[in-house]
């Protein structure tokens, strides 16, 4: 069974475990701009012909330095770069790879556009890149979203670090203003009620 499963033309759903606790994580590969991108690539599932029968991947771009999964190992295999934000640089370190593209709000990569969160507590920094299509509508997201052991929605930066909703939701907010359509969520998976997704579920 492929762990690549297609979501609509263009977008695949990417479905790993995680190395350390073994709890389910999701990446995606897109080709909605022309350029095939593999986004926080699980390191535990996949092969590199599965990959290659959807497209030949050009970059790697994380959402967070907590999304370095398999991207080393990736890079290595297809010769390409890994792109994210400056957090990730030591953790990347850690795994064997390497910061090749560091990325900031405003940027433009491979045709999307980058967004930049930012939240803080006492003892969590939460730096987060968003990568946002706006020809179709296609918001990716890291860990701004998350569900509770109950199932119902939550911001992941409360529920892992514990910073105030009120700091976070000015940050749904910002991507709620422009309406995706579909949110690629590394947490959620593929979702098309992003009203809801991004802070509905609050009201």
């Amino acid at each position: 069974m492929s762990a690549l499963t297609p979501v609509k033309p263009g977008i695949w759903r990417w479905d790993g475990v995680d190395a350390d606790h073994g709890f389910p994580i999701v990446g995606y590969a897109v080709n909605l701009t022309g350029h095939l991108l593999l986004i926080d690539p699980p390191g535990t599932s996949g092969s590199e012909g599965e990959i290659l029968a959807i497209g030949r991947p050009e970059a790697i771009a994380l959402t967070s330095e907590w999304h370095v999964r398999g991207a080393p190992r990736w890079a290595k295999s297809f010769g390409i770069s890994i792109a994210a934000h400056a957090s990730a640089t030591r953790e990347l370190q850690e795994l064997g790879g390497s910061l090749d593209i560091e990325l900031k709000e405003g940027d433009e990569f491979f045709g999307w556009q980058v967004l930049h969160l930012h939240a803080a507590s006492e003892q969590y920094q939460f730096d987060e890149l968003v990568y946002w299509d706006e020809k179709s509508g296609t918001l990716i997201i890291g860990d701004l979203l998350a569900e509770k052991e109950d199932g119902t929605l939550a911001f992941g930066p409360e529920l892992f670090g514990g910073i105030p909703v009120d700091r976070l939701r000015p940050l749904a907010d910002r991507l709620a203003s422009l309406r995706p359509q579909l949110v690629l969520s590394a947490h959620l998976g593929p979702r098309e009620d992003t009203a809801h997704v991004l802070g509905g579920f609050l009201e």
